[in-house]
C-alpha cells in the first residue's frame, strides 16, 4: 500500500469522507494483495495475475488505434506484442511458453513442434527502469513468436527456470481466412428488446475446406468489444446450404443478441499539470499523485447520450509530458465515486478492460450509507481509461445494466470467429474472423 503520513496530514483537513477513502484504500488493499482466482498460482487459460507487483499488462497486435491499443488479434504471419510492469526497482527474469488452445480454451492436444519453430522457451530480455516517475517500476517488453497454425493460444509468463511461479497469462487469436463472413444487423424480437439489444446475424462459406459434418466440425463465437465474458459461443446454424457450401446464423430467439449497453464513462489523467476530462481533483505529492474523479450517477433510465467518442471499454497508458509511455507513465490513486440514494440489491464494481472484466474484491465498492455514495480506489498506470459500474446479484449473475442502462443505439464493436476442425484434427482451427 502506498498511502503515506503526508496523506494523513492532508485527510485531517478535508474530514470524515477524506477518513473513509483512507480506510477502504487500506481495506481493499489488504483484501486483493493475492486475488482469491490467483492464490496458489494455479495455471488457467484465461487473462489473469498470479503475483500481485504485476500491473498493466498489455499484449496488443500492431499500434494505437482510436480505440487505444488492438485487441490480441493478429492474422496468420503477424505480430504480437507483450508489456507489463513489477513494482519495484529490482530487475529480474523472466521466461514464457506459447500454449495452443481449443476453440473453448481448453488446452488442446498439439504439440508445440506443430506450431511454432523452435523450443517452446523464450525469455525477455527487454527491462527497464521506470524514468522520472514517483512510483518505481521494471517495464517488460517482448514480441511473441509466431506462430504457425491460425487458433487460439495463450502466452504464459514465469520466473526464469520456475515454471510453477506464475507471473501472468494472456490469451490472443491468430485467424486464417478460408472463410467468408457476411454480416448485418438485425431487429431483435420484442418491442423491449428493440429499443435494449443488438442482434448479430450472419453467413460464412467454408470454400474448399474438407467437411463432413459442418453441424460438428465448425464452431462460432460472437464478442462484444473483445470481451471474452460474455461472448455467445455454441450458436448452431439455422440454414445449412451444401450446395452453395454456406451455413446461415438468422436467429430469432434472442440467441444471438447482446445487450447494447450505454457509452462508457471515462476519464483522463495523462497530463498532471491541468485537470483532465472527468477528473474533480488532482493531489501532487512526492510519493504518489491521487487522481479524484467526478462522482458519477446511475444512467439506467436516461436517454440515450453519444455524449464523447470512447474506446468500447479499453484504455490507453501514456504520458503526455514524456516520449515512451511504458516507462515514463507513473502510477496514481484513482478515487472512483459513484452517487446512490441507497445500497444497490448485490455488490457493486467499477469494470473494464482494466480490469479484465473481471468482478473480483480488487475492484469492489464499499457503501457509506451517510454520504449515501460507493467509493474505491484503485492503483493505475497514468493514461486514459474507459469504465462502467457492475452489479453482482446474490444469485451470481452479472448486471452491467443497472447503473449503466442499455439501448439499441449504442456504438459497440462485434467480432465473429469461425473455427473448424478437421477431418482427425486435434485442435479448433480459426479459419475466419471479422471485426465490424
Amino acid at each position: 500500500m502506498f498511502w503515506s503520513k503526508r496523506h494523513f496530514a492532508w485527510l485531517n483537513k478535508v474530514g470524515r469522507l477524506g477518513w473513509q477513502i483512507l480506510w477502504l484504500g487500506l481495506t481493499m488493499n489488504h483484501l486483493t494483495t493475492l486475488p482469491a482466482y490467483a492464490q496458489g498460482r494455479t495455471f488457467r487459460t484465461a487473462d489473469a495475475i498470479y503475483d500481485p507487483d504485476i500491473h498493466t499488462a498489455l499484449l496488443y497486435s500492431g499500434g494505437p488505434t482510436d480505440l487505444g491499443l488492438p485487441p490480441p488479434v493478429a492474422p496468420l504471419g503477424g505480430t504480437l506484442l507483450l508489456q507489463f510492469d513489477k513494482m519495484g526497482d529490482q530487475m529480474e527474469r523472466f521466461a514464457y511458453r506459447i500454449v495452443s488452445c481449443n476453440a473453448d480454451w481448453t488446452v488442446s492436444q498439439l504439440n508445440p513442434t506443430e506450431y511454432l519453430e523452435g523450443f517452446n522457451e523464450y525469455f525477455i530480455t527487454d527491462r527497464q527502469l521506470s524514468f522520472n516517475t514517483k512510483v518505481s517500476y521494471v517495464h517488460y517488453r517482448t514480441e511473441l513468436p509466431r506462430v504457425l497454425l491460425p487458433g487460439n493460444y495463450l502466452v504464459k509468463v514465469y520466473a526464469e527456470g520456475y515454471e510453477d511461479q506464475l507471473m501472468l497469462t494472456r490469451r490472443f487469436v491468430v485467424f486464417g481466412n478460408q472463410v467468408g463472413i457476411a454480416s448485418t444487423f438485425g431487429s431483435p424480437t420484442g418491442v423491449e428488446e428493440a429499443q435494449r439489444n443488438q442482434q448479430i446475424q450472419f453467413n460464412f462459406n467454408y470454400g474448399n475446406l474438407q467437411v463432413i459434418n459442418p453441424l460438428q466440425q465448425f464452431k462460432v463465437v460472437l464478442r462484444q468489444n473483445f470481451r471474452w465474458d460474455n461472448a455467445i459461443a455454441n450458436l448452431q446454424p439455422t440454414f445449412v446450404r451444401d450446395f452453395e457450401r454456406t451455413l446461415d446464423y438468422q436467429h430469432f430467439n434472442l440467441e444471438n443478441n447482446f445487450k447494447g449497453g450505454n457509452e462508457f464513462r471515462l476519464f483522463d489523467c495523462r497530463n498532471f499539470q491541468a485537470r483532465n476530462l472527468n477528473v474533480a481533483k488532482l493531489e501532487l505529492a512526492p510519493k504518489m499523485n491521487v487522481v479524484f474523479l467526478n462522482p458519477d450517477e446511475s444512467r439506467e433510465g436516461w436517454a440515450y447520450n453519444p455524449i464523447l467518442p470512447d474506446k468500447n471499454g479499453r484504455f490507453w497508458v501514456q504520458n503526455t509530458l514524456g516520449r515512451d509511455p511504458g516507462t515514463e507513465a507513473d502510477y496514481v490513486e484513482v478515487v472512483f465515486s459513484l452517487k446512490t440514494a441507497q445500497a444497490a440489491p448485490g455488490r457493486v464494481f467499477v469494470s473494464g478492460a482494466f480490469s479484465e472484466w473481471l468482478l473480483t474484491e480488487e475492484f469492489e465498492l464499499k457503501y457509506f450509507e451517510e454520504q449515501q455514495t460507493y467509493q474505491t480506489v484503485l492503483l493505475l498506470k497514468q493514461g486514459a481509461y474507459d469504465y462502467q459500474y457492475s452489479l453482482l446479484r446474490p444469485d451470481g449473475r452479472r448486471d452491467d445494466v443497472y447503473f449503466e442502462g442499455t439501448h439499441a443505439r449504442t456504438r459497440n464493436s462485434y467480432e465473429i470467429l469461425v473455427y473448424y476442425r478437421p477431418p482427425g484434427g486435434r485442435t479448433d482451427l480459426l479459419v475466419g474472423y471479422k471485426l465490424f
